[in-house]
């Protein structure tokens, strides 16, 4: 018996179809989207960078989703769930099974991933976990620096769909108890969140309400305090003292003393500068203890003006008729001073 040649054509394109179809990893065409939990443990965040804005993490993402096209790998089986680790687990992905690829958005190069694992249950729940390495970058304030908090970030999205195919739910971020273990010395943890929001872009198709420029994103903060003793013991408390210093130059009788010290105490106050401006990237602002060396080059530079319209007007000879400017400057100099440094550490608060 003969079959029709239209009937054959039929059956071999349906085939094919199918072949296609599990070839590509397709995903359901429901209305509703795919729900995927997300849950992240940090390990440790080091080697921040200030510099940069860079920071790396050694952590663990775990995905949760329903696939009931996956139970079909335990019918064989007796057990509850099957594992698969490392290169089984990465065949799988590479199998028939739709299993997403999720992308970290704020990373800088590739994150390293030396383990993975991929647990099936029988109800159909797949759980994707890998631990990874990644340097990450986030936009930093360092306005009130040192006395400045950051937010260091994880961003997550769906590699290949957008938020009508899959979205993200329940995320949930989970940091060890002790927590100068993951932050260094050289910060303090404050609090942190997970939270999801939906990101559109505005290149992915010409249509702004397209499907396609629409995306589920989890991001995961830690917000951490900097621990500013060394910068006020090392860099601040010298720097008044040196401002401190400069009045000195109203005590001192000699005109070329004076504008000798005033000079002195100038460039060093530089050598600040160039310090603070080697622990910070270059800023379209200006940072607190650049607000405080700016006003110490502001005193200085008066101070010394302050000297030369003394010597100008009384010399340095003994006059009964001089006008005393230089006792008026010796209290109103610290006392502008000191007025200026409580406003900009009353800024630090708002």
């Amino acid at each position: 018996m003969k079959f029709p040649k239209s009937i054959l054509c039929i059956f071999i394109l349906f085939v094919s179809v199918q072949l296609f179809a599990r070839q590509h990893h397709t995903i359901s065409t429901e209305k509703e989207p795919l729900e995927v939990s997300v849950n992240l443990r940090i390990n440790k965040i080091y080697n921040i960078n200030s510099v940069q804005e860079t920071y790396q993490i050694d952590g663990y993402f775990m995905y949760t989703w329903k696939n009931e096209e996956a139970i079909s790998y335990l019918k064989d089986s007796t057990a509850n769930s099957i594992v698969f680790e490392n290169d089984k687990a990465r065949e799988l992905i590479n199998s028939d099974l739709w299993i997403p690829a999720f992308e970290l958005i704020n990373v800088q190069g590739s994150r390293e991933v030396p383990n993975i694992r991929i647990e099936i249950y029988s109800d159909g729940i797949i759980e994707y976990e890998e631990r990874f390495f990644a340097t990450c970058s986030t936009n930093m304030d360092f306005k009130k620096f040192p006395f400045d908090s950051q937010v260091y970030q994880v961003a997550i999205e769906a590699f290949s769909y957008g938020s009508k195919k899959i979205v993200f739910t329940n995320p949930k971020l989970f940091l060890e108890k002790d927590h100068e273990d993951y932050l260094g010395e050289d910060w303090e943890f404050v609090n942190s969140d997970a939270h999801v929001v939906t990101k559109t872009y505005k290149y992915m198709d010409d249509s702004i309400n397209s499907e396609k420029n629409s995306y589920s994103r989890v991001i995961f903060e830690i917000k951490a305090q900097r621990l500013s003793g060394y910068y006020e013991w090392q860099v601040l408390f010298p720097l008044l003292i040196i401002i401190l210093a400069s009045f000195s130059i109203f005590w001192i009788k000699e005109f070329g003393s004076q504008i000798g010290v005033g000079f002195t105490l100038m460039l060093t106050v530089v050598a600040f500068n160039f310090y603070s401006a080697s622990i910070l990237p270059k800023l379209p602002y200006n940072t607190f203890i650049e607000y405080v060396i700016i006003v110490g080059y502001i005193f200085i530079f008066l101070g010394i003006v302050a000297v030369i319209i003394n010597h100008r007007i009384n010399g340095e000879e003994d006059k009964g008729d001089k006008i005393p400017l230089l006792k008026y400057f010796r209290y109103l100099f610290p006392i502008v001073y000191a007025l200026i440094m409580i406003v900009l550490y009353m800024s630090l608060i708002v």
